[in-house]
C-alpha cells in the first residue's frame, strides 16, 4: 500500500484520507490552519443534489457517507444531519423566477425527486411567512441539513482512527519534484516523502502547482452568510426565490465577473440571493453569494446586508429578528463548475474545484481519488472531472 501525504484539510482532504486510510493506505494529512477552515466549515449546511446531471454520481455516493458518520454512536464527535430529507421550497415572486425554476424543478424530477406544485395558497399553507406577493411555488421532497464542519472533523478524526497522522497549523510550500514525478512535500517543519501526493487545498491549489508546470483554471469565489434570531419560528423547509442563480448553461459568474443587475429580474446576475432554512437552533441561516476571490478581505462588504434585503423580501417577518453573526468563505470554482479530480503527474492526484458542491460531493470525490491512487475501477464515469479537459490543443 501507498504513502500518501494530502495537502487541505476540508471536506475533500478529510473525506480522502479516511477512505484511504480505510484501505490500508499510509495517509498523512496536512493542513495550513485548522480542519475546517475555510468554505468546508462555512457553508449552507445543506445536501441537495446537484442541478447538473453528470454531478449526481459523485452526490449519490456521498450523501449514505454521511449519513452513517452522523448515525453512528461510535463517531468521533456529534455530527448534527438530519436522518431523513425535510424539503426544499422554491418561490417564484414574478414571472421571471417562474420560468427559471422549470430548470430546478426538472433536473430534480430527472434525479427522481418527488415535486409539488403549488399554487400561492398551497405554498403559504406550507411556510405561512413566505411573502404574499408570491406567484408560485414548488416542493422538491429532498434535501438534508448537516454541520459541514463538525461533519469535515469527523471524517479526519475517523481516519485518524484507521491509521492517519493529522497535521494542522502546517504549511506545505512546495511539492517533491523527481524528475517529472512526485514523491512528497516540503513544509515549514520539513520535507514529507510520499509514493502520491493528493493537492485538495481548494483555491490555495493553484499556487502550489503551477511551479512545477500543472496549470489548473481554478479561481476563489467567496460566499457569505447570515445567522439571524427570529423572534418565532419561520421556515419549515429549505426556503429559495427562484431565478436568483445561474443556469448550468449560463454559469461562468465568478469566471467572467460582471457587474450589474438582469434587466428582467433587477438581481445582481450570480451573485447575491437569499436561499435560507431553519437551523436546529432556531436560528435561520441566510445565503447566498458569490464574489471573485481578489483580495484578502471581503471585496464588497455589503453583501450581507444586500443577502438580508432579498430574505426580508422573500420572508418578510425575518426583518422583526436580529443578526447574530455573519461570515464568509473561499470556494474553488472552475470555468464549466465542475471539480478536477484526477491524476496529473506521476505521483500527484488533484481534487479541488468543487465550488458551492463541496460537502455535496466531498465523500463521491473520496471514493473517486481511492481508485485511482490504488488502482482500482472508478466508482462512477471520472471523465467529467479530466484535470487536462480545459487543455487546447
Amino acid at each position: 500500500m501507498p504513502d500518501v501525504a494530502i495537502v487541505g484539510g476540508g471536506i475533500i482532504g478529510a473525506a480522502c484520507a479516511r477512505s484511504l486510510a480505510r484501505a490500508g493506505a499510509t495517509v498523512t494529512l496536512i493542513e495550513r490552519a485548522e480542519l475546517a477552515a475555510g468554505a468546508s466549515g462555512r457553508n449552507q449546511g445543506w445536501f441537495v443534489l446537484p442541478e447538473d446531471p453528470l454531478l449526481e454520481p459523485m452526490a449519490s455516493a456521498s450523501l449514505p457517507e454521511y449519513l452513517a458518520v452522523s448515525g453512528s454512536r461510535s463517531a468521533p464527535l456529534p455530527v448534527w444531519m438530519d436522518p431523513d430529507p425535510v424539503g426544499h421550497v422554491l418561490v417564484a415572486l414574478d414571472d421571471v423566477g417562474m420560468r427559471s425554476a422549470a430548470e430546478d424543478v426538472a433536473s430534480a424530477a430527472a434525479h427522481g425527486v418527488r415535486v409539488d406544485v403549488l399554487d400561492p395558497a398551497g405554498l403559504r399553507e406550507i411556510e405561512p411567512a413566505v411573502t404574499p406577493d408570491a406567484v408560485g411555488g414548488w416542493l422538491l421532497h429532498e434535501g438534508h441539513r448537516l454541520d459541514p464542519a463538525s461533519m469535515t472533523v469527523a471524517l479526519a478524526l475517523l481516519a485518524k482512527e484507521a491509521g492517519a497522522e493529522i497535521r494542522h497549523h502546517l504549511n506545505v510550500r512546495a511539492l517533491v519534484r523527481d524528475g517529472d514525478a512526485v514523491r512528497g512535500v516540503v513544509t515549514d517543519e520539513g520535507r514529507i516523502d510520499a509514493d502520491e501526493v493528493i493537492v485538495a487545498a481548494g483555491p490555495w491549489s493553484t499556487p502550489l502547482l503551477e511551479p512545477i508546470g500543472v496549470q489548473i483554471p481554478v479561481t476563489g469565489a467567496r460566499g457569505w452568510l447570515v445567522r439571524v434570531a427570529p423572534r418565532t419560528e419561520l421556515l419549515h423547509h429549505l426556503v429559495e426565490q427562484a431565478g436568483w442563480r445561474e443556469g448550468p448553461e449560463r454559469r461562468a459568474a465568478v469566471a467572467r465577473p460582471t457587474a450589474g443587475a438582469t434587466a428582467e429580474s433587477g438581481m445582481p446576475r450570480g451573485e447575491v440571493g437569499p436561499v435560507m432554512h431553519l437551523h436546529r437552533d432556531g436560528s435561520v441561516l441566510v445565503g447566498s453569494s458569490r464574489q471573485a476571490w481578489v483580495t484578502p478581505e471581503p471585496e464588497d462588504p455589503t453583501v450581507p446586508e444586500r443577502q438580508l434585503r432579498a430574505a426580508i423580501r422573500l420572508v418578510p417577518a425575518l426583518a422583526e429578528g436580529s443578526v447574530v453573526s455573519s461570515w464568509w468563505g473561499l470556494r474553488p470554482i472552475t470555468p464549466d463548475e465542475r471539480p478536477i479530480v484526477g491524476r496529473v503527474r506521476d505521483g500527484l492526484v488533484v481534487a479541488t474545484g468543487h465550488g458551492s458542491y463541496g460537502v455535496i460531493l466531498g465523500a463521491g470525490s473520496a471514493g473517486l481519488v481511492t481508485s485511482i491512487v490504488l488502482g482500482q475501477q472508478p466508482p462512477f464515469d471520472p471523465t467529467p472531472f479530466d484535470p487536462f479537459r480545459f487543455a487546447t490543443s
